[in-house]
């Protein structure tokens, strides 16, 4: 008896030891810190979604909006004095490249332990990807290349959205008869016009010379490419955007849809949110929209999407509660609360469609019924060679004729950033 008496406190210890020294989890830390660019509407917005992680948690969410978060992050990440768990940014390019210097933690463990990677949208999933690991995970999708019109002005011309190249062209053709500007540019903002880039790219060639531009494994002077610029010169010099498409300043632009001084723009799903809650025109009435129709129709029906992603910084000050917090804004139960607020487009497929007013499930099911998700072009793109086909659109919109030179400096400007 006294032997398993003994026995049982020898077993007692030795548990009691394991456990002593058996490595546990960290503990969760009380806040975790977010920069952003989320501001006014959409930043309280957010910070509404936010109470509700901090009810479930305990966690205190510090957001800090940024006016000029690539600065922010990237001098943090220099000095190795990182002050924020998060980062909320919306370029894929710059993600990869930081990935690759290893200033972001791999999340793709978050991704399978929540199981994400199959809930998510995976072309945008894919846009963060390096060497088999995701960097990033997207919260929120913004789909662009999708063309916005006026309801009004259609009906008062006998006009359809159009479903294919030639009805579009005639539709161009019978509001410039009309004097209304067919097409908003808003040029002077310089990334406006490179939805139109993108649609043409896409359009004509289908969705593979997107990738291999990005990555530049063709050049700027590939004859698809020119192909494409050239079809929309030709639009150009019929005057589809007006006189001066390269001086229009962007936000007007809204306003000129919504009274009816355009007919149609060609832009991002934000537009629903930017004439309802900020300019206050009527959906479905004022404004709506479809899908922007091929040139070539043979090629696959694509868009261009992009995400707002979020990043974990290496030497995050609170490691533990930026992995939760992230996989949280990863899930359904953050995406479906934003949803319901407007403005909001869900890259997690778990939100139901009718969580989204009549505008935005239109675009979703766009969305779902391409054949084919392709990158932003230019955010994807290095983010020194972004500022260089900023400069170039602009510069082909005023001067379509210059098209060989302008290629030809996009292409000398890439071999340059990209190293040959």
């Amino acid at each position: 008896m006294q032997a398993l008496l003994i026995a049982i406190v020898v077993i007692i210890a030795a548990a009691a030891a394991v456990y002593f020294y058996m490595p546990r989890p960290p503990p969760m830390e009380k806040e975790v810190v977010v920069y952003g660019i989320w501001a006014e509407v959409e930043g309280k917005n957010f910070e509404k979604a936010l109470d509700i992680f901090e009810e479930k948690t305990g966690v205190e969410v510090k957001y800090i909006p940024q006016s000029d978060i690539r600065t922010a992050i990237m001098t943090e990440l220099a000095s190795g004095e990182v002050q924020f768990d998060i980062a909320l940014i919306p370029w894929a390019g710059l993600i990869k490249e930081l990935a690759k210097k290893g200033h972001i933690e791999d999340v793709t463990s978050i991704l399978e332990e929540e199981g994400l990677k199959d809930k998510l949208v995976k072309d945008l999933l894919e846009m963060v990807k390096v060497d088999d690991k995701y960097y990033a995970i997207p919260i929120k999708m913004s789909v662009k290349t999708l063309l916005w019109y006026n309801p009004k002005v259609f009906n008062n011309y006998g006009l359809k959205p159009p479903e294919n190249w030639d009805e579009f062209v005639s539709v161009c053709e019978t509001l410039k008869a009309n004097g209304v500007q067919p097409l908003a540019a808003g040029g002077k903002t310089k990334w406006t016009l490179t939805e139109y880039m993108e649609a043409f790219l896409f359009g004509m060639h289908g969705p593979q010379l997107t990738y291999d531009l990005i990555e530049h494994k063709v050049e700027w002077t590939d004859p698809r490419v020119k192909e494409s610029f050239a079809l929309m010169a030709d639009l150009i010099k019929k005057g589809y955007w007006g006189e001066h498409p390269e001086a229009e300043e962007g936000v007007p632009q809204f306003t000129r849809l919504g009274n009816g001084e355009v007919g149609m723009w060609l832009i991002l799903s934000a537009t629903n949110v930017f004439m309802s809650q900020y300019f206050g025109f009527t959906p479905g009435e004022d404004y709506d929209v479809v899908r922007w129709p091929n040139p070539n129709p043979q090629a696959p029906k694509t868009v261009a999407a992009n995400a707002d992603y979020i990043i974990i910084p290496k030497k995050a000050p609170h490691p533990v509660a930026a992995r939760k917090l992230a996989a949280w804004l990863g899930g359904a139960e953050y995406q479906e609360a934003m949803v319901k607020m407007k403005g909001y487009l869900a890259p997690n497929l778990d939100v139901p469609l009718d969580a989204y007013d009549p505008i935005d499930s239109k675009v979703i099911l766009i969305l779902r019924e391409s054949d084919a998700i392709v990158p932003d072009l230019d955010d994807a793109c290095p983010g020194e060679f972004q500022l260089v086909i900023w400069a170039k659109i602009q510069e082909f919109f005023a001067n379509p004729d210059n098209l060989d030179s302008i290629l030809n400096d996009l292409e000398s400007e890439a071999d340059r950033i990209y190293g040959g």
